[in-house]
């Protein structure tokens, strides 16, 4: 016999979600904003993958929470409105761990595989990514998905060093990073997704 989530769970599930989201806007709004249109690039991404209503959720979660570990990043390095030095590198390179300690204590049913994939959003696909030096497809799905959608939003958005860069010449360097950074099948996944829902192009 199936048994549906009580509500009052339901409840407290919605507001720990909101109150991460708000953690995030209060610490940097750029992130979370960057955050929120992963969110939705990845959520129909892994519809375009095959991955099952279950998995998509847990990828869509995932991605909207990717960079929550940036909280317990110190001013200085998160705010920067320069290119980090080698040191301030290996400090924001922390936080997908830091992330999937945060979305742990959650206490969700989905806490796990949902921290598994905030975790893995930096490995690369020929291993030379973190932390785990991950590679191929030891990496899970979702967190490959997050790895192309995440490169994507952040070249086409403005930062304060750089001005946003065109769709099209962002596209040409995922495609120069497929084998490397990025899973060929996830990326060709994502220019027909694009193609089909040009809407969703930054």
């Amino acid at each position: 016999m199936l048994h549906s989530t009580p509500p009052d769970l339901l409840h407290t599930d919605a507001c720990l979600i909101d109150a991460l989201s708000m953690s995030l806007q209060m610490r940097d709004a750029y992130t979370r904003h960057h955050c929120d249109r992963v969110g939705l690039l990845a959520q129909r991404l892994a519809v375009h993958c095959d991955m099952d209503d279950e998995r998509c959720g847990h990828v869509a979660l995932a991605a909207r929470f990717h960079d929550i570990g940036k909280i317990g990043i110190p001013d200085d390095v998160l705010l920067s409105p320069r290119r980090h030095t080698e040191q301030e590198r290996a400090i924001m390179r922390e936080h997908p761990v830091r992330g999937e300690h945060i979305f742990l204590a959650t206490g969700r049913s989905d806490a796990v595989p949902v921290a598994r994939l905030i975790r893995a959003h930096h490995e690369a696909h020929d291993g030379s990514g973190y932390p785990d030096g991950l590679r191929g497809e030891a990496i899970p799905l979702g967190a490959r998905i997050l790895t192309v959608v995440d490169a994507y939003d952040a070249m086409t958005s403005a930062r304060p060093y750089r001005e946003a860069m065109e769709h099209e010449a962002v596209l040409r360097i995922l495609d120069g990073q497929a084998g490397g950074l990025i899973d060929p099948y996830v990326l060709g996944r994502f220019h027909g997704m694009l193609a089909r829902e040009p809407a969703l192009a930054g």
